[in-house]
């Protein structure tokens, strides 16, 4: 989007000061129409059937070291999900986060004091595990729930920021490992999570190859980091979905005092 923005802004002072306007036209042109491509898809409205019910699922970036906590409490309040995926959680966040946590009955909770600590709660039935994807120590969870006599996977996970060459190595090979599961996983597929990588990468493509949707198709880019600069955030927190699950809903929530902006969605269902 940044990209876009700043060809077309480019435009006109290019035909007034450069003398190869022809040239220099012809090249915005191309990078304009060619990030078209990748954007517009994410603002052409989808058709929502009317499904008999739905339910909520949001991912929180927490970040270890937030102290604006109240923040994020009012907001996971406000938005009551049936399922919440909750990243960077310390032991200080699990303990502070303990009256809103009691409403699920369902959880795996892998409190860290790094910045990897993960949980996957739920309203819902759940049975659940914790994969490191033969990788490294940094834990996923993988919960299968029942909901309205459906089956849900959901594959929580929280790539390394690829900072360093290893590091990227490590949130490449993270991405893979799971792509390579998904046959395994129940036909109605959640991986969500703060992937560490935006929607226009090749390795965030991989894992649309398995037969899955990127959610925020038809809702727009909705990017999360960084939270506090709008003119430079891109989609780093994702819920990559089957493709033939019914997105009702998909938004980011408000700034929690997270480098991150949380995010929700609302899959229909449809009764059995």
């Amino acid at each position: 989007m940044q990209l876009l923005i700043t060809s077309i802004l480019l435009v006109i002072p290019t035909l007034i000061l450069l003398r190869k306007q022809v040239l220099a036209v012809l090249i915005l042109g191309i990078n304009i129409l060619w990030n078209l491509y990748f954007i517009i898809p994410y603002y052409i409205e989808t058709t929502i059937p009317v499904t008999d019910s739905q339910f909520k699922i949001s991912s929180i970036n927490l970040l270890s070291s937030n102290s604006n906590k109240q923040l994020t409490s009012k907001f996971i309040k406000n938005e009551s999900p049936d399922i919440m995926i909750l990243m960077e959680l310390t032991p200080n966040w699990l303990a502070y986060l303990e009256p809103v946590i009691a409403a699920y009955k369902y959880k795996e909770i892998v409190p860290r004091n790094d910045n990897f600590g993960i949980a996957l709660l739920s309203k819902y039935k759940m049975t659940s595990s914790v994969d490191y994807f033969s990788l490294n120590d940094k834990p996923s969870i993988i919960g299968n729930i029942s909901i309205l006599q459906q089956e849900f996977t959901i594959v929580a996970t929280h790539p390394v920021p690829p900072i360093g060459q290893q590091s990227f190595l490590n949130r490449n090979k993270q991405l893979s490992n799971i792509a390579s599961n998904i046959p395994g996983y129940s036909k109605n597929l959640i991986i969500a999570g703060d992937f560490n990588t935006s929607s226009f990468s090749p390795h965030f493509d991989s894992l649309l190859k398995q037969n899955l949707k990127d959610s925020r198709i038809g809702f727009g880019l909705l990017p999360t980091w960084p939270a506090d600069y709008k003119l430079l955030q891109t989609t780093l927190d994702h819920f990559v979905v089957s493709k033939h699950l019914q997105i009702s809903k998909r938004a980011t929530g408000p700034d929690i005092g997270s480098d991150h902006l949380p995010i929700t969605m609302s899959i229909g269902l449809e009764a059995n």
